[in-house]
């Protein structure tokens, strides 16, 4: 394993920048640091699973969209782990923020545990690969069990 390049670094804060603008509504940046390959894919925060520029590019347009445009908060992300080889990378972190979900006046705190992949792709960093979801305490197994029909 190799330290982690200047410019994965870069991306990384691009990346948190891009969270940001995502969490006002506004998912461009965000698409701008993806990979627009037929193997991208995402595990979001709000369920499902999408494989395919197409349709991951419609699962961020959406989740964006579920986001108030007036949120003055900024998500804090803490890297747990960063770790690159010359060509992949990836990054687990710890996602924070208050938000305000489109139609409510509410806000609340949102916490994620998210793990990204990125690749190079013609000398830059691109995302390759997200996956979100809620942060939770350690739980028994049981606890995630569903019961069978």
């Amino acid at each position: 394993m190799q330290a982690v390049p200047d410019d994965l670094r870069k991306t990384i804060e691009e990346y948190h920048r891009a969270e940001v603008a995502f969490q006002k509504g506004n998912p461009q940046p965000f698409k701008d640091l993806c990979s627009h390959a037929e193997d991208v894919t995402i595990v979001g925060g709000m369920g499902g699973v999408e494989k395919d520029w197409a349709r991951v590019e419609k699962r961020y347009d959406w989740a964006s969209s579920k986001f108030a445009n007036d949120n003055d908060s900024e998500p804090k992300s803490e890297v747990i782990s960063l770790v690159a080889t010359p060509e992949m990378a990836y990054a687990v972190e710890i996602e924070r923020s208050a938000v305000r979900m489109a139609g409510s006046s509410e806000v609340r705190q949102l916490a994620l545990r998210v793990t990204s992949v990125f690749r190079r792709e013609d000398g830059q960093w691109k995302l390759v690969h997200r996956h979100a979801d809620p942060l939770v305490s350690v739980q028994e197994p049981s606890s995630n069990l569903q019961k069978h029909p």
